[in-house]
């Protein structure tokens, strides 16, 4: 036998390894199953391990339902009757605008199903042409999107035809790829078809999008990919759950006590926040930050880089799975928001928003073909200090708010950069008040130039460090103002080659992910050992994970501090 994992037991992943985790949660249900093999199987089903035959059945041309008769109903009339009743039961009150897009979870109706519902009976009725369905992969690790080579998916209720020539424009690009792996048990996408099924009128066609690891500028890509394909008669829908909280999931970023149901609250609150902002640098600065285990946070990055001026974002509704059961030691959030715009999202214009002052400043500056990836040679201090600028002019930005004397110094001081600052490379910029910490946000891959790297982090330092309130005016003349320049990581054989307050380093393990700067070492007194183990329990692990199956990269720094100048331009 099989066993496929669900979204509510399955930690999301958040990078290819997700097949180490499975593999212990298989592990768990095969002990209960040996112990008690048959009263707890109705208890594991509900809870989401289901149990498959030798795998799932893909006709030719035709993907069978893998959740029929554990996650949902199998019979028809069944089925028909508890959607309904989900759908029914909504008390949303429906928004104002024209509905473009619903976020919403994949759980089994047991636990999910009252929460999207109070998504889908909003748009109860509708017509659309096509539905656009963006979900995260839980069973196969790959890079950019896949998009299955069925021509239709069956559910109890019927057969829903896939829009065969959006499929096909999308699989013009390099970024899509056709993994039958990774869609042939997925359940981020069938989730959602019945309550599809009995919400909208007929005559709509799938785009089933699953998105795996984005690297780079892979996540606008995706966006001006899909953008196009979001017309007046197409709804988008991301499938997505929020924070996995436990043992089961590897994530512990708080104890169970009698504050758990708040600090999960305030937990998901922090991305819903920036989902609803349209904030895609800081909903990923967030998720980055906590390491919170949003299963669909690639997918909800692709949607809001969709996303136009006009678009608006409201919370619909929201609950945990711990709420449901009264048990928290392992509990999944579920939240359903919904977008309007005037407009349709394939209106928009192309994504622009990494950072606003570095797009205004650069645009006039293409990057030529000829330069190197990355940067060649640590930076001069006479560079560090020209970035160490352009840091302050975006903090002033970020903190003070845009002016046209603001926005023309940023544009003098880009326009003066030497090219080999326009190059990728990771970047750190680090915030300190009276000597401590106020706000630290970076990027360790070189993803961006340099010089807007700078511009992001030091926006993004200041005003979206989840740790941290945003940066008051008051505190401006205070604070001191550090940018770091990050070499390449390179892999290292084994933590043992670590050289502890001369490298940072990045932990990873089972999903998870964790930095340390060279100086987090230095500046806390602590050896090696002390460092991996601090850093392990940063990534949400045990503190001695890292002395079996985690993997490193490691990384050195130019840095350069200043304490903010008494006047800059333009204040």
């Amino acid at each position: 036998m099989e066993y496929a994992l669900s979204a509510f037991n399955a930690p999301c992943s958040r990078d290819s390894k997700f097949a180490l985790i499975c593999a212990h949660l298989r592990s768990f249900a095969d002990n209960l199953l040996s112990a008690a093999p048959a009263a707890p199987l109705r208890v594991l089903l509900l809870l989401g391990l289901t149990l498959l035959g030798p795998g799932v059945t893909v006709a030719a041309g035709l993907r069978e339902s893998a959740l029929a008769g554990s996650w949902y109903p199998a019979d028809p009339a069944a089925l028909g009757a508890r959607v309904d009743g989900l759908l029914s039961a909504a008390q949303a009150r429906p928004p104002a605008g024209t509905i473009r897009a619903l976020i919403v979870p994949h759980a089994g109706y047991d636990y999910s199903g009252p929460t999207a519902g109070q998504g889908y009976a909003l748009v109860k009725g509708q017509s659309y042409r096509r539905v656009l369905i963006l979900a995260p992969s839980h069973h196969s690790g790959f890079r950019g999107l896949s998009v299955d080579t069925v021509d239709a998916y069956r559910t109890p209720l019927g057969e829903v035809p896939l829009d065969l020539e959006a499929v096909r424009t999308l699989r013009a690009s390099p970024l899509v790829r056709a993994d039958g792996d990774a869609g042939g048990a997925e359940h981020s996408i069938e989730i959602q078809l019945p309550l599809l099924q009995r919400a909208l009128a007929p005559g709509w066609r799938l785009v089933p999008v699953l998105v795996g690891d984005l690297a780079g500028a892979d996540d606008r890509t995706a966006a001006e990919l899909l953008r196009p394909l979001a017309d007046a008669d197409t709804l988008v829908v991301v499938s997505s759950d929020f924070t996995h909280y436990g043992p089961r999931f590897g994530y512990l970023p708080f104890a169970l006590d009698g504050q758990i149901a708040e600090r999960l609250e305030d937990l998901d609150g922090g991305a819903i926040e920036r989902i609803l902002a349209k904030d895609a640098a800081g909903f990923l600065a967030y998720q980055a930050r906590t390491g919170i285990t949003i299963c669909g946070y690639r997918p909800l990055d692709i949607l809001l880089r969709m996303l136009g001026p006009g678009a608006r974002v409201e919370r619909v509704a929201d609950t945990t799975s711990g709420a449901l059961t009264g048990d928290y030691r392992n509990s999944v959030s579920y939240a359903v928001l919904v977008v309007t715009d005037p407009a349709p999202l394939a209106a928009a214009a192309p994504d622009l928003s990494q950072a606003d002052v570095g797009d205004s400043a650069t645009q006039t500056q293409p990057t030529a073909p000829s330069r190197p990836s990355a940067v060649a040679a640590p930076p001069s201090e006479s560079d560090l200090k020209a970035l160490h600028q352009l840091a302050i002019l975006s903090l002033d930005r970020a903190v003070l708010g845009p002016s046209a004397e603001r926005d023309e110094a940023a544009r003098q001081v880009a326009a003066a950069l030497p090219d080999h600052l326009r190059v990728p490379a990771g970047a750190f910029v680090t915030l300190k008040l009276h000597g401590e910490l106020r706000g630290c946000i970076g990027t360790i891959e070189p993803r961006e130039p340099l010089d807007r790297a700078i511009i992001a982090n030091a926006d993004n330092a200041a005003r979206r460090d989840p740790r941290f309130d945003p940066v008051a005016p008051a505190e401006l003349r205070d604070l001191e103002v550090e940018v770091s320049v990050l070499t390449p990581p390179r892999p290292i054989a084994s933590w043992e080659a670590f050289r502890v307050g001369e490298e940072g380093i990045v932990l990873s393990k089972d999903g998870h992910r964790a930095v340390f700067l060279p100086e987090v070492a230095l500046e806390q007194g602590w050896t090696r050992e002390e460092t991996l183990s601090y850093l392990a329990r940063k990534a949400g692990l045990p503190a001695d994970a890292w002395r079996d199956g985690a993997s490193f990269t490691v990384f050195t720094t130019t840095k350069y501090a200043a304490p903010y100048p008494g006047g800059t331009p333009g204040r």
